[in-house]
């Protein structure tokens, strides 16, 4: 019978190109034939640990080949994978676990503490360590895969369009984290859309280099790749020089970018980037967008509009019009619409700013046990960004500005109010509020604005002290880079703190 389970692919792929190289992690090397069958065989072993089709399934780990195989695999059996993102504090972990529901945890060994402490303090019913340092008697994945005998096969779980695929967590603009649905149709979405924008073929080799619990390492084009019957390369660092080293061994012909990280490429020797074809990115000035296509100028430039409730990109800039519409992000992807309303989400006028209101098969259904912000956030089968953009004449949208309180740093979503919520926690904080200010590396950066209370001493409770005690509670990129102890906050007359003055005071200091 048809499914739209996404492993399926694997299977025509294994028919058709078996030969061919799809999965690449250092050294190791699997062949569409190799990679379909060692799927069935961690299939089988996640079976054996106890995993069913009805369990969400916690990864927890760094970008190699098992993550990559653990998701795959997990598709084939029709559990719900949760990359779980391991920049986060471990409290901030067992939030997404409880509120996720998920029942069993895949782990490496440097998650090896967070790990133990999830699987004692939260609703997890099991773990499986997938390297060497298991929690307690929690089995290992190799132990698992030596019990799984030779040819197994297993079957592909029958999913329908509308069946879950996946939760990814985002900060969002809430303070606490959202579980982001992605049903099967979406990713299909995705990945033709991809594969159309893109022109992917079996030639492509793309490098994977940010973290796959993020929506721009699975699906920018992420695991699309195999869809094309191309080769995923993987790599678990971010670093300048080691993405040209990789890029220039594996002749990579695709990437997809953070702006620091391009930044650093750009004084690397560009010749490392000979085999590159396109490349992706997002929140590029565009000075520094000329001075990329000066020293690659066979590079074809995506400017991309996306977030994680849209499985990604929802806009490319196709390769015609990428020099004529500079600072544009294209039109939509196929299958999907936009429009720019005012705030009665009637539609505006060409070249009038509005919010970005969008819809298709590519706009997730709303958010895991969350009806209330799904709800908000959905009027008549259109998503409502929240962000604030124009469409020209010729239908291109551009980007203005973006959602209130949200944080881009370094190509995370900061929550604002999450940042607040674990000052204000601290027994000398009377009131405190954050925003985010320009960064050269990141982009932008956390700053908050600290009342003490009535009697606390400055001098023993000073800006290093919030640091410390928010590095204790918070994931690093979270933590404020700045911290101004103050007298007072700028409220209106209804006691609402004015974010736009504090901004407006940290652009004049």
């Amino acid at each position: 019978m048809p499914t739209s389970n996404f492993s399926e692919v694997l299977r025509r792929q294994a028919n058709r190109r078996g030969d061919r190289e799809a999965l690449v992690d250092g050294a190791r090397r699997w062949t569409y034939a190799e990679l379909d069958r060692d799927v069935d065989r961690h299939a089988a072993a996640l079976l054996a640990a106890g995993v069913t089709a009805d369990d969400l399934v916690g990864v927890l780990g760094r970008n190699h080949a098992t993550y990559v195989l653990e998701l795959l695999a997990l598709s084939r059996i029709g559990a719900i994978s949760v990359p779980l993102n391991w920049r986060l504090h471990a409290t901030e972990q067992g939030y997404v676990v409880d509120q996720a529901g998920i029942s069993v945890l895949l782990y490496d060994d440097d998650f090896h503490d967070d790990a133990a402490l999830l699987l004692e303090q939260t609703g997890l019913r099991a773990g499986v360590a997938n390297q060497e340092r298991a929690v307690g008697d929690n089995p290992r994945l190799a132990d698992l895969l030596a019990g799984v005998p030779d040819g197994v096969r297993v079957p592909d779980a029958e999913k329908s369009p509308d069946d879950v695929h996946r939760l990814l967590y985002t900060s969002g603009t809430t303070a606490r984290p959202k579980g982001v649905i992605h049903t099967c149709g979406n990713i299909a979405a995705n990945h033709l859309g991809q594969v159309l924008e893109l022109e992917l073929t079996q030639d492509d080799r793309i490098l994977v280099s940010a973290p796959l619990f993020h929506v721009s390492g699975l699906e920018a084009p992420g695991i699309a790749i195999f869809v094309a019957g191309g080769t995923m390369v993987l790599t678990p660092t971010f670093q300048p020089d080691d993405i040209a080293r990789v890029v220039a061994q594996e002749r990579v012909t695709g990437l997809v970018l953070a702006a620091q990280i391009l930044f650093g490429l750009l004084e690397l020797d560009v010749a490392d980037l000979a085999t590159v074809r396109y490349l992706i990115f997002a929140g590029v000035a565009p000075t520094v967008r000329r001075r990329v296509k000066e020293l690659l100028p066979h590079v074809r430039l995506v400017d991309t509009y996306g977030m994680t409730e849209l499985c990604n990109g929802f806009c490319y800039m196709d390769a015609a019009h990428e020099q004529e519409k500079v600072g544009a992000l294209g039109v939509p992807f196929p299958q999907t619409h936009l429009r720019i309303v005012d705030d009665d989400l009637q539609d505006l006028p060409a070249s009038t700013p509005g919010q970005i209101i969008v819809r298709g098969a590519k706009v997730s259904p709303g958010y895991w046990r969350d009806e209330e912000t799904t709800s908000r956030t959905r009027r008549d089968g259109w998503f409502l960004t929240g962000d604030v953009g124009r469409v020209d004449a010729d239908g291109y949208l551009w980007f203005v500005d973006r959602r209130t309180d949200l944080i881009k740093s370094g190509g995370e979503n900061i929550a604002s109010a999450e940042v607040e919520r674990v000052i204000a926690a601290h027994p000398d904080v009377a009131e405190v509020a954050v925003i985010g200010v320009p960064d050269e590396r990141w982009d932008e950066v956390p700053k908050a604005f600290v009342v003490l209370r009535e009697g606390v001493d400055v001098e023993v409770v000073d800006a290093e002290a919030i640091k410390q005690h928010c590095r204790d509670h918070l994931a690093r990129f979270k933590v404020p880079k700045h911290v101004d102890v103050v007298g007072s906050l700028p409220r209106n007359d209804s006691g609402k703190v004015l974010k736009k003055k504090l901004r407006e005071e940290a652009d004049a200091s």
